[in-house]
């Protein structure tokens, strides 16, 4: 193993990389969009999610009609496009969660909220491809949930692509730190963990003050704009400045300047499931530094698979013993002195310590690209498994 210089690794919790051994160096990289990174969900019984056609069909549904669908995406995460349903009359329960920098396809189950056809005009970021219409007891569980089939082309700049290859093919051998992936923090704003965090301990003002107002020089001057005003105390500048695709940051910044109160405007400015999102992000942080922690104790990877299986996520009364003991040292000293905790916020689940990827793939493509194709159980990220390979040349802020 070798310790991560990266600032974005560190923030995370990410300290060390698995297999330094597998790094590609400078011959090759990806810059990660809808257009390099695929992602297609298997669900047992079901399969691989794919486009069922060419284009968005328009299809038209009665109230409460439930529907069995492959959802596919450009650029948009799963829980805006639930947001972005809904507000059309389309309910939808989903198997898990995709994120926005990829191109990607899900399963999920649609509620017609009302009599509704169901039309895209030609928008191509979101497309509800129905399947078969299921009764009210078909629901997604989650440990239906197999994976996700990943697609990525990586650009490389030599003239002999065999050696990256190997390495790549060496690399389907080996087993890896389990970490949450940047995506679970946001990659533009690596924010989500502490906003879970004030959210957790009932600081609902530093949850609005990051959430709407943490800037990042990666963004947009609009949107730096607005983030300024906002924290100067402009709200409805700030409105006005931020464009209309924030849904989330106008949707809070609208409930308080009706309330004035900064639990309610997140609490009610916020989509359903989203502050149990933050939350969990706050203990995928957390899990990521306990993970960190023990492989410092261990020495390598292969031990940690041995000495711990499975490790808890961090949450508060978690047994100090055992392999929880590395998940209950890092919330103690988180949250060492914080008086008001809300425990009922926390989720009680466990998650492997490492992780292979599976059915690796790798080919060469013209003009100087490589497709790489590969599986990796539920709750995995791709890009954890890619930095290994990559580094600093794998980039995921667009």
């Amino acid at each position: 193993m070798m310790k991560s210089g990266n600032p974005l690794d560190i923030a995370v919790g990410m300290r060390y990389y698995s297999r330094p051994d597998i790094y590609l160096g400078g011959l090759a990289q990806v810059s990660l969009s809808p257009e390099t990174f695929r992602v297609y969900e298997e669900i047992y019984g079901l399969g691989v999610a794919r486009p069922l056609e060419s284009g968005c069909p328009s299809f038209h549904c009665l109230p409460r009609q439930r529907l069995l669908a492959v959802l596919c995406k450009k650029g948009v995460s799963t829980l805006e496009a639930s947001w972005i349903l809904e507000n059309l009359g389309v309910r939808i329960a989903y198997w898990g969660i995709k994120d926005a920098e990829a191109s990607s396809c899900q399963f999920v189950v649609a509620e017609c909220l009302r009599e509704l056809t169901l039309s895209y005009r030609g928008a191509e970021e979101l497309c509800l491809y129905p399947v078969s219409e299921v009764s009210a007891d078909f629901v997604p569980r989650k440990h239906q949930l197999s994976g996700n089939v990943f697609e990525v082309i990586l650009s490389h700049v030599t003239t002999d692509p065999t050696p990256i290859i190997q390495l790549i093919e060496l690399s389907a051998r080996l087993s890896y730190l389990n970490y949450f992936g940047y995506q679970r923090f946001g990659t533009v704003r690596p924010i989500s963990h502490l906003v879970g965090r004030a959210i957790a301990i009932g600081d609902y003002s530093e949850a609005l003050n990051v959430l709407i107002g943490f800037q990042s020089d990666l963004e947009s001057p609009t949107v730096r704009v607005a983030r300024k005003l906002f924290l100067e105390g402009d709200l409805r500048g700030a409105l006005r400045a931020f464009p209309r695709r924030f849904t989330i940051e106008r949707s809070i910044l609208r409930r308080y300047i009706e309330t004035s109160d900064p639990r309610k405007a997140i609490l009610q400015g916020l989509p359903r499931g989203m502050v149990k999102f933050f939350v969990e992000a706050y203990q995928s942080y957390l899990f990521n530094k306990a993970l960190s922690n023990m492989v410092e104790t261990v020495g390598n990877v292969d031990e940690v698979s041995v000495k711990c299986e499975i490790l808890e996520l961090p949450r508060p009364d978690l047994p100090s013993e055992g392999c929880s003991k590395f998940s209950s040292q890092v919330i103690q000293e988180d949250l060492e002195n914080q008086p008001r905790v809300d425990k009922t916020l926390f989720v009680k689940t466990v998650r492997e310590t490492v992780f292979k990827p599976r059915d690796l793939k790798a080919g060469t493509t013209p003009p100087n690209t490589i497709e790489l194709h590969f599986k990796l159980s539920k709750g995995c990220y791709a890009t954890v498994y890619l930095r290994e390979l990559l580094r600093e040349n794998l980039h995921i802020r667009s």
